[in-house]
């Protein structure tokens, strides 16, 4: 008992000692993103995201981001599901085949602005697609989307069918690949992440491509004319989650925490991703690049040529239980309903 008492602490030293010890965080989330750093998928939201999580809880979680990407972009879903990485943002076209029903996002006529539709998508999905757990392996926290892809030519403005028809296009991977290749185009598949390469070489005439995205990938200089089309050419869906079991580790207080942190948050986020858009058009009007909006004409025969791609989401959904039509027609609706109320 002597031997005790000479080692022991006094009370208040101990407390003090214990107090200079800062708490750690209980929980260490390893984020992975595989664009540029400075991209404002990067800055504008996965940032915002950590940033709320973190003071949500207090400091007990933390997200961490890796030097370079984990894993190429169509592997984010393996890559979190193995636990090589805790969550991620992921171009959902990589696994549109388990995620046939967020698909919806990508539709054409669709987009009113990058929040505005992102937040429609998330109500559409927690109202029709929960219940079908596609997101099985992983807890989906959110969607995000950017303002949607124009037309961009190298050389000529694209003003009809016609036109397309001359030309060999640049396009995301999947159904809007299939889709403008009913135009008579000649497509060139390609990741948005891979787009520079195959404008700057001059490999392609022209190409589908968010606005703001043509100025922050650096690829203004090689284009002479933006065609815009009313709702858009194609919308891009990108969902932000993480493995399910680091999920379910957490308390019950920091889940409410991270659902706090996000849903329509960071879908309302997608506006700081959208908003460069507006800059990139002020830009491309400085540089004398042509800006030309589609006509009634053109809009129509693409709208008659397209029209088969709604029929088939809405086949999709009925195939995986869900009444296709309502939900389509609800997602356009409270689309265009948050664009309204957001402009009041």
């Amino acid at each position: 008992m002597k031997i005790l008492a000479k080692t022991a602490l006094p009370l208040g030293a101990a407390s003090l000692l214990f107090a200079a010890v800062p708490a750690q965080a209980e929980t260490k989330i390893l984020f992975n993103y595989f664009v540029p750093p400075k991209h404002p998928l990067v800055v504008g939201i996965i940032h915002n995201w950590a940033k709320r999580v973190t003071e949500g809880s207090k400091g007990r979680i933390t997200v961490s981001y890796p030097a370079k990407t984990l894993a190429p972009a169509p592997r984010q879903w393996k890559m979190v599901t193995s636990g090589i990485a805790d969550a991620t943002v992921m171009f959902n076209n990589f696994e549109r085949k388990r995620l046939s029903l967020d698909q919806v996002g990508t539709l054409p006529f669709s987009i009113t602005d990058a929040s505005s539709t992102a937040t429609a998508l998330w109500r559409t999905h927690k109202k029709y697609f929960e219940a079908k757990n596609q997101y099985k392996g992983v807890k989906l926290l959110g969607y995000i989307m950017h303002g949607g892809g124009e037309f961009f030519s190298l050389k000529n403005p694209i003003t009809s069918l016609a036109d397309l028809k001359k030309m060999k296009m640049r396009v995301p991977p999947g159904d809007v690949a299939k889709a403008l290749a009913k135009t008579g185009a000649a497509v060139v598949p390609t990741p948005g992440i891979k787009a520079f390469d195959v404008v700057s070489k001059g490999i392609v005439d022209g190409m589908i491509f968010p606005i703001g995205d043509v100025e922050k990938l650096k690829m203004t200089p090689y284009v002479k004319h933006l065609t815009k089309v009313p709702g858009k050419v194609y919308g891009s869906v990108f969902s932000l989650y993480m493995n399910q079991k680091v999920w379910d580790k957490l308390s019950k207080e920091d889940k409410a925490v991270v659902d706090a942190a996000s849903g329509e948050k960071i879908s309302m986020d997608s506006n700081n991703w959208g908003n460069f858009d507006i800059e990139a058009q002020e830009i491309f009007r400085k540089k004398g690049i042509g800006i030309h909006n589609a006509s009634a004409e053109f809009t129509a025969n693409l709208k008659k040529l397209w029209a088969y791609q709604d029929e088939a989401w809405i086949e999709t959904a009925n195939k995986a239980g869900v009444d296709g039509r309502a939900a389509l027609d609800f997602y356009r609706a409270e689309s265009q309903r948050i664009y309204k109320a957001t402009r009041k």
